[in-house]
């Protein structure tokens, strides 16, 4: 890296500032203040335009690129619970607050206190408060940039205007008028940065800097209003728009798309005119990276390789320079992933290969042909399913052309189960749940009749969460609109709608599951020791389950050691897997969100897992209360023990391209088996079989359980090791210890 990138990368923990932390919410308050009288779309936009004209801007004398992303709290315009007082070069503990969301539910919609709808919204709130769902709402965002760069501020604002010119109805003007304001603060944004832009070029120190601010400055005073004409611009003004984004939506998985594709056109014409080098965009993508860098644990997703319309491989000259920005900086952000095509170039491979051997969890691979089924059966136009990106984790969007609520619920499959054993009654906060059916467990008298009855609970929560999120989405078209979003989301300017009213082209929103392999797991147990080898009755496994294996060593051994595990390539435990999902999948086919979109299938769980884990009293597999759940499409920690080629087959019964909201499956390889050419061919021959049988997602990570050993003993000697949790990456020391546990406890691949 050049001397400048080191710098602004040791710089990034000084530049951050506690006085912003409060400025967010304070410009939105004082919008619902001053304007109490008007729509809630123009309170929304003008507190989006008054944090743009107070929060603090910043370039620094050694940058390349203008601009930084602050912290702020988020109390104000989303139910959120976000404590101010962290520290900003961190990252903050926030959280959905769905106890505000309920009591807003109930007040604008007029819900009677004693109705049914009231009842299940307050045993919705009691279900996120104890984990058996989560539920998120905010964030997950893949913006139009590329529609930006086509178009510029300028070029929206003069859309939106002519609509206007043409407005049916009140409710139509005032949704462009939002949009007029959010884009005219935008061009004064840009324009704050022009100024000091111009400042800083007077005041350099040496012929170097100067040149560099007033190339800035030309940069700034052009993208203000019009499309970019070159590379510098156009990098310039996906950061400026990126920057934007924190200042409505929360900082959680707002995510960049396919950089290296639609930024490759201004690359290729600046180097054939001669006007830029290789070395000179390498230097301005690994300035976009240490931006990225400042929102720790942010889910930045930024998505490269994959094909062209024609089908091709894509891979350019920006793909193997954010190969290498991401290896040589070694950030947690952004979360790179790379698509997968049979015909990318072997140096391709290679540069991938060597990424993954950093042991950061970098790229996730993702495999076209599978992905994109996924995209047809969400119904994307066959023409537009070539262009999909990643956001978040590993989540589907088509960008700017989808409102994709991807993480509005999680189901707790390990949960449900344990309710049944239990009679409904949640054994770690003594919270009862709402069941389709009570029965006594003593009348229950085959594998099938248990298994059935687990399967007809989970239908009953997939209709009961659907039912209050379909509230949910209803709260937040009507409360909380989202402006800058929508001016940059194709078709709300034509159709005069706001993102959130389902002015995009698709609107979905994501159904994932947890604790899959875990449920499949426990379920087998209890078919092995209850009704095949009979050595306990059901009610004597859910009493010892209730009492966390105390003084029953004997039993969970046999569960742990003697009974099937999903992830061994064994038909039984693989086969129950396959059901759940295609329970849930059915399930979720019979609904449509709001604005007629499909509930898709997600096969993955971020940090769920752990979290929900820590509220999960023990489970029939042998696993002790409190303990991680499975992680996404992977095995039960430590229980795939046959090798990664029997997990991969495991993986494969379930039909992947119906996971249409993605899917994660980790597999970690001791850093000696990458070291020598046959582990890498290897590799990529087990890489290569897994997607052609049927595979949509692989990330893997090369680091010793030693090392995390270590980390978690003196975490202050390893600040900087990044790990793959699920989905994501992140900076191990930074992780709950039931997290760390997890990965630690995960199985360790090898020759």
């Amino acid at each position: 890296m050049t001397e400048r990138i080191r710098i602004l990368s040791e710089n990034r923990a000084r530049m951050v500032k506690k006085e912003e932390i409060p400025v967010l919410d304070r410009a939105y308050r004082r919008a619902q203040e001053v304007y109490a009288a008007c729509p809630v779309k123009l309170q929304r936009a003008y507190g989006f335009a008054w944090t743009l004209k107070e929060k603090s801007i910043l370039i620094q004398k050694e940058d390349v690129l203008a601009g930084f992303l602050y912290q702020y709290s988020y109390n104000v315009n989303f139910p959120m619970s976000v404590d101010e007082k962290f520290d900003p070069a961190g990252r903050a503990s926030f959280h959905m607050d769905v106890r505000r969301e309920v009591r807003e539910a109930f007040s604008l919609f007029s819900i009677p206190p004693q109705s049914e709808e009231a009842t299940q919204l307050l045993e919705f709130a009691d279900g996120v408060e104890s984990r058996l769902y989560k539920h998120w709402h905010s964030g997950h965002v893949l913006a139009g940039y590329p529609m930006l760069l086509k178009k510029g501020f300028g070029g929206l604002l003069s859309e939106a205007a002519e609509e206007r010119r043409s407005c049916r109805t009140e409710q139509e003007s005032v949704t462009l008028e939002a949009f007029q304001i959010v884009l005219e603060a935008c061009i004064s944004y840009i324009g704050r940065y022009e100024q000091l832009a111009g400042t800083l070029e007077a005041a350099g120190e040496t012929e170097d800097e100067r040149e560099r601010m007033k190339r800035m400055r030309k940069a700034l005073a052009w993208i203000k209003t019009k499309p970019p004409e070159t590379f510098f611009q156009a990098l310039q003004l996906v950061w400026l728009a990126h920057e934007m984004m924190y200042c409505e939506n929360v900082p959680s998985a707002i995510s960049i798309g396919r950089l290296d594709y639609y930024l490759y056109p201004y690359y290729k014409k600046d180097v054939e005119l001669g006007q830029l080098t290789e070395e000179e965009a390498q230097e301005y993508v690994e300035a976009f990276f240490v931006k990225c860098s400042s929102q720790r644990k942010a889910y930045q997703n930024l998505t490269i390789g994959g094909c062209d319309a024609q089908g091709k491989c894509s891979v350019n000259a920006l793909t193997y320079m954010c190969l290498r920005a991401s290896k040589e900086l070694k950030f947690d952000q952004p979360s790179l992933v790379f698509r997968w095509t049979d015909d990318m170039p072997e140096h391709a491979w290679r540069e991938v290969l060597s990424l993954i051997r950093e042991g950061m969890g970098f790229p996730a691979l993702m495999y076209d042909p599978c992905c994109m089924k996924a995209r047809r059966l969400s119904g994307i136009l066959e023409e537009e399913c070539f262009n999909y990106s990643l956001l978040g984790c590993v989540e589907f969007a088509a960008q700017g052309q989808e409102n994709s609520l991807t993480e509005l619920l999680r189901l707790n499959l390990p949960k449900i189960l344990n309710l049944i054993l239990h009679g409904g009654r949640d054994v770690k906060n003594h919270k009862s749940f709402s069941m389709k059916y009570k029965r006594n467990l003593s009348e229950i008298k085959s594998y099938e009749e248990l298994s059935g009855w687990y399967l007809e609970e989970i239908e009953h929560f997939v209709d009961v969460t659907i039912r209050c999120i379909q509230r949910m989405e209803e709260l937040y078209e009507k409360k909380y609109p989202l402006p800058y979003l929508s001016v940059l989301t194709e078709d709300c300017i034509r159709k005069r709608k706001d993102a959130a009213e389902g002015g995009a082209r698709y609107n979905s929103a994501g159904y994932n599951l947890c604790g899959i392999a875990t449920a499949a797991d426990s379920l087998a147990a209890i078919k092995k020791l209850v009704f095949e080898k009979k050595l306990l009755t059901l009610d004597a496994y859910a009493e010892i389950l209730k009492c966390d294996f105390e003084g029953a060593d004997a039993v969970r051994s046999k569960a742990l050691y003697h009974c099937p595990k999903f992830g061994n390539d064994l038909e039984e435990p693989d086969l129950i897997a396959k059901e759940l999902i295609d329970c849930v999948r059915r399930r979720i086919d019979r609904y449509r969100t709001r604005h007629g979109g499909r509930y898709r299938l997600g096969l993955y769980s971020v940090e769920d897992h752990a979290i929900m884990g820590a509220f999960t009293g023990a489970t029939a597999d042998g696993r002790k209360s409190g303990e991680a759940l499975s992680n996404s499409m992977g095995a039960v920690q430590g229980m795939d023990r046959k090798g990664p080629t029997a997990l991969l087959n495991a993986v494969n019964r379930v039909e992947l391209c119906h996971a249409e909201n993605g899917m994660v499956l980790d597999i970690r390889f001791i850093p000696s088996f990458l070291e020598q050419e046959t582990g890498q061919r290897a590799l990529k021959k087990l890489i290569q079989t897994y997607f052609h049988q049927g595979g949509m997602e692989l990330q893997v990570s090369v680091v010793s359980r030693e090392k995390l050993l270590a980390a978690q003993k003196e975490p202050e000697k390893y600040q900087n090791l990044i790990v793959r949790v699920s989905g994501f990456s992140a900076y191990f020391v930074t992780l709950g210890k039931v997290t760390q546990d997890e990965i630690i406890q995960r199985t360790e691949c090898g020759l």
